[in-house]
């Protein structure tokens, strides 16, 4: 990968960010979505992990007799896109993808994951495709990417060589430690320790606000706020794809949305000053957003495409860029 390449890839990152238009928003009890337009909205050219797994198209399964931060997907004719947050469950345990990874047709990839259940380690092989981790989780994860960039590639992204990106990795302890924090707000704990348990607990609840929140044409992107706060920005190439996303992404916010009021409610988080985000809070997150991009640190990703990480004033941030276009961006906003 030339230097110019790099270039070029966050030019086309920081040109995308910059076309964010918001085209509708929704709330209900302090949750509020909006749905977000850019100008690099285009045709898919890949199938969805989510559909790819229901059609047969992909198959999810350990790598060897299994190793916790590894997965390998076999493709089939197409080629599929699986999204940083997406878990998988069964196997040995339920994992969450750490990156955005586009996996070339008829090959197989292994794909940096985490481990979202400390207490079951068994003699299973195989994954079904399953929800999103909730967006509290999901910036988490994002920030150790980005940590585990700027470590492996140097202190700054210009400073001459630079060496190849060696991992993805997440701390694994952070990630139980996250889980253990979650269910003491919820006030019970599972079995094996298991995220999905938390999030079955919660399900009748989340699903019901979830509802309350239609996915509107033409939209190929959302901004989540919560508390008061907007939290996430999460764009897709492709409006179809985030029309296929979209119920997974609600349903993601609605749990970090339950999360964070039973953390108000524990004495965990303050309570918000106001309901809402302010009218300028998107414009202002964008704006950090492609001020980072441009010294945003891009290497190879694990299948096709490059892997960029962002990390600026009160923002971080990865996307995954194919062909000179951005395919899949998420943002979060870094706490005061």
């Amino acid at each position: 990968m030339s230097n110019q390449e790099e270039q070029q890839a966050r030019v086309a990152l920081g040109d995308a960010i910059r076309t964010i238009r918001p085209l509708v928003t929704m709330s209900r009890e302090g949750l509020v979505v909006t749905a977000l337009e850019w100008g690099g909205a285009r045709e898919a050219a890949y199938e969805t992990a989510a559909a790819a797994a229901r059609a047969g198209d992909l198959e999810l399964r350990e790598q060897g007799s299994g190793t916790v931060p590894a997965i390998e997907a076999l493709t089939k004719a197409k080629p599929v896109v699986i999204f940083a947050g997406d878990t998988v469950v069964g196997a040995k345990q339920n994992r969450i993808i750490n990156i955005t990874v586009w996996l070339p047709p008829a090959a197989v990839t292994a794909i940096p994951v985490s481990c979202l259940e400390l207490g079951r380690w068994n003699q299973g092989s195989r994954f079904q495709a399953d929800r999103k981790v909730d967006y509290g989780l999901r910036a988490m994860m994002s920030d150790q990417m980005a940590e585990v960039a700027a470590m492996e590639v140097g202190p700054h992204p210009q400073a001459g060589p630079q060496a190849p990106r060696r991992s993805h990795a997440a701390d694994q302890g952070r990630v139980w430690a996250e889980i253990a924090a979650k269910e003491a707000r919820y006030g019970e704990r599972s079995r094996t320790a298991a995220l999905h348990d938390l999030y079955a607990r919660e399900a009748i609840d989340t699903a019901e606000l979830a509802r309350a929140f239609p996915c509107p044409a033409g939209a190929a992107g959302v901004a989540v706020g919560i508390g008061g706060r907007l939290v996430a920005v999460e764009l897709f190439d492709a409006p179809t794809t985030l029309a296929e996303q979209w119920p997974r992404l609600v349903e993601a916010a609605a749990s970090a949305h339950a999360d964070h009021r039973r953390a108000v409610a524990a004495g965990y988080a303050p309570r918000e000053q106001h309901r809402y985000p302010d009218e300028g809070a998107l414009g202002r997150l964008l704006q950090r957003a492609a001020l980072a991009a441009a010294d945003a640190i891009v290497g190879p990703s694990v299948g096709e495409g490059l892997d960029i990480r962002l990390a600026g004033h009160r923002v971080r941030g990865g996307a995954l860029v194919v062909g000179g276009r951005p395919v899949h961006l998420e943002l979060f906003r870094v706490p005061d």
